[in-house]
């Protein structure tokens, strides 16, 4: 990140808020193999309470679930006529994880700031940023695998690490935001409905 690195306070006060969502791995990203948050490191900086265990592991879940996700819809778009259906069902069910994920890293993240309703929100939650975030460094990664001596992807791959740090830079004025009473979270919920029919 170059624009900053300012940390906006370490300790919320809060009770410890345990994970409920299933432990996902995957290892056909290789920046998912670090643990720790590793992958956002760059967003934690500007985040309240960024070390906090259970906010980690859920993160870690998250950048897994997408990088599963990632190679399922590889995958169905190689896939015959009989194998799409199945690999379909998956990738719903893991869009249903990762929404799961996303709301629970704003519950956990919710106790950092106070929710005035007088202010306005911002225009998508912390969490949903940091699934933005993790899509990205996976489009970084997958890339980056591309380049050789390919000069077009390589100057993609500049303008993707752009945008990543773009991003970043966003959530810390977000967050700065949100700390100083400035703005809100919009409301956590994010009623998707997988697999399910509203008719």
């Amino acid at each position: 990140m170059t624009k900053t690195r300012a940390r906006l306070g370490t300790d919320t006060g809060e009770p410890e808020v345990g994970p409920h969502a299933p432990m996902t791995t995957s290892t056909s990203c290789p920046d998912v193999a670090g643990g720790q948050g590793e992958w956002c490191e760059d967003a934690l900086a500007g985040i309240p309470s960024p070390y906090r265990p259970d906010l980690l592991q859920v993160l870690d879940q998250l950048h897994a679930v997408n990088s599963r996700q990632w190679d399922a819809e590889d995958r169905v778009r190689q896939a015959g006529d009989g194998e799409i259906p199945a690999i379909k069902r998956e990738i719903d069910e893991l869009n249903g994880l990762r929404h799961a994920l996303i709301e629970q890293i704003d519950r956990i993240l919710d106790a950092a700031w106070s929710a005035d309703e007088d202010v306005p929100p911002i225009t998508e939650s912390i969490g949903s940023a940091l699934d933005r975030l993790s899509v990205q460094k996976l489009r970084i990664v997958h890339t980056e695998r591309l380049v050789g001596g390919d000069a077009a992807a390589a100057e993609r791959v500049g303008i993707l690490r752009c945008q990543y740090d773009d991003l970043v830079w966003s959530i810390a004025v977000a967050c700065g935001d949100l700390v100083a009473g400035r703005r809100r979270t919009p409301r956590p919920e994010r009623m998707k409905l997988y697999g399910k029919s509203v008719r």
